[in-house]
């Protein structure tokens, strides 16, 4: 949990710094759907994570938006839809190709919701999502490499 609440001080460390080039992916959200994805999760822990995942979003709703809360119900649904999913695969089917997709249609479903309710539709913002999206691609790689590497481990 530690770790995931060090992400989002580097993820909001990002946004300061790359401020006007592009919007940060939600790495914090990932990581955390990272989290409750993995193999022998039990449910308790799963909830932490996801109080973890609305608390942190929360709080980046108060530094970055103007509409606290929308941010976080909107992680936290999609976290949640993603392990209804999750637990709905049989195991078998609990693939890394199925954690990326996952993983891929949060990132953009969440950076949909920023764009809709955030900013003026125009080609800036659309520039910028575009960029999120690009830079969220490799992230999403690298934790799907890392969930192969622990799926490995059982």
């Amino acid at each position: 949990m530690i770790f995931i609440a060090v992400l989002w001080l580097l993820q909001d460390l990002a946004q300061v710094t790359l401020m006007g080039i592009c919007v940060v992916p939600d790495v914090f959200m990932l990581c955390t759907l990272f989290a409750v994805l993995l193999p022998r999760m039990e449910r308790t822990r799963q909830s932490r994570f996801i109080w973890l995942l609305f608390i942190g979003e929360l709080l980046w709703d108060l530094r970055w938006t103007n509409l606290p809360g929308l941010t976080s119900a909107v992680a936290c649904m999609l976290v949640g839809i993603s392990c209804i999913i999750w637990d709905k695969i049989p195991s078998q089917g609990r693939s890394v190709g199925v954690f990326a997709t996952l993983a891929f249609v949060c990132e953009i479903l969440s950076s949909a919701v920023y764009y809709f309710f955030w900013t003026f539709p125009s080609a800036v913002s659309q520039r910028l999502i575009i960029v999120q999206q690009c830079v969220a691609v490799p992230i999403i790689l690298l934790l799907s490499a890392a969930f192969w590497e622990k799926r490995e481990i059982r």
